[in-house]
């Protein structure tokens, strides 16, 4: 066996061990000044068009990243899919359900545009009426526009990062990191075919795929096809990642799913066509709890 290094979006990962489906996260960069600005940004409801609700509305970051909700509730009514987490999502390869955006600054363009309803000759109006702000996009980008506000939120995004999960630790060496049933829940995981979509550094987020392999998941979502209008995408969706996935129930794209539980199910039903046994459930389900990372130094917090 041997240790690897990676290059990922800039990052240099070092993985423990040749033969494993799944890297560990680095730790987070270091705030920079863009990357203040940007979590000032992501917590400011200036941005929206409203004036009453921010990223940070649909992202908790005291929680697990997302809203908890089945499905959101935006400006312009009810959002159709579940809503992702922010934590990790650099590492994504592609972004939203449908996979039809490919990096954080489009991510950005379009929550801004579509969830918050920006009106950006507004929004900007109002920034630059405080004076803190347009001294300091003056001095980090030479002036407050559109474009320096989706970089500084971008900065700020790539430092949500989530480390030191306990399979983070397995992965680096330390044995004693996981417990006997997470580490069964792990070989499952892997000798059952999880790991052939969840996999990499995010455990997932970076590939397309049906949902529904083994018989169709009713939802009444059409998948990517809606993007792409191409038969073959119908029922295709970004594999999310499973970074943390104990505290952000409910899970899917529509939300339906409120327990890891019944979520490890159904994948074993309609992606792998088996039906697991409960031992074999509730072992996944130990491992997953494993990926549940830190951020500032806490443990991300528990929903279920």
């Amino acid at each position: 066996m041997k240790r690897l290094l990676l290059f990922l979006g800039g990052w240099l990962v070092i993985s423990a061990w040749g033969n494993e489906p799944i890297l560990p996260l680095p730790d987070p960069r270091p705030l920079s000044e863009a990357a203040r600005l940007g979590e000032r940004l992501f917590h400011d409801p200036r941005l929206s068009g409203s004036g009453r609700i921010s990223c940070a509305t649909c992202h908790r970051l005291d929680e697990g990243g997302d809203d908890g909700l089945p499905l959101p509730t935006v400006q312009n009514g009810s959002h159709p899919h579940n809503t992702p987490t922010v934590f990790n999502a650099a590492f994504n390869y592609r972004l939203h359900w449908y996979g039809d955006l490919t990096s954080l600054e489009q991510q950005a363009r379009a929550a801004l545009q579509r969830d918050m309803q920006v009106d950006w000759q507004k929004t900007l109006l109002r920034l630059k009426a405080d004076t803190g702000y347009r001294k300091v996009f003056d001095n980090l980008f030479g002036g407050l526009t559109a474009d320096s506000v989706v970089a500084a939120l971008v900065a700020f995004e790539n430092t949500l990062i989530t480390p030191d999960a306990p399979l983070d630790r397995y992965l680096r060496g330390d044995t004693a990191a996981l417990t006997p049933q997470q580490q069964r829940g792990y070989a499952l995981f892997k000798a059952h075919g999880c790991s052939a979509c969840h996999q990499g550094i995010n455990v997932g987020g970076n590939l397309l795929q049906q949902l529904g392999v083994f018989g169709r998941y009713r939802s009444g979502d059409p998948g990517r096809i809606a993007v792409t209008g191409r038969k073959e995408d119908r029922n295709v969706f970004r594999v999310p990642s499973l970074r943390n996935v104990a505290v952000t129930a409910p899970y899917f794209h529509d939300g339906r799913v409120k327990t890891l539980k019944k979520a490890v199910e159904l994948m074993a039903q309609y992606q792998l066509g088996i039906r697991m046994k409960a031992g074999e459930i509730d072992a996944i389900v130990a491992f997953l709890n494993s990926l549940t990372g830190r951020y500032h130094s806490r443990p991300i917090g528990k929903r279920q």
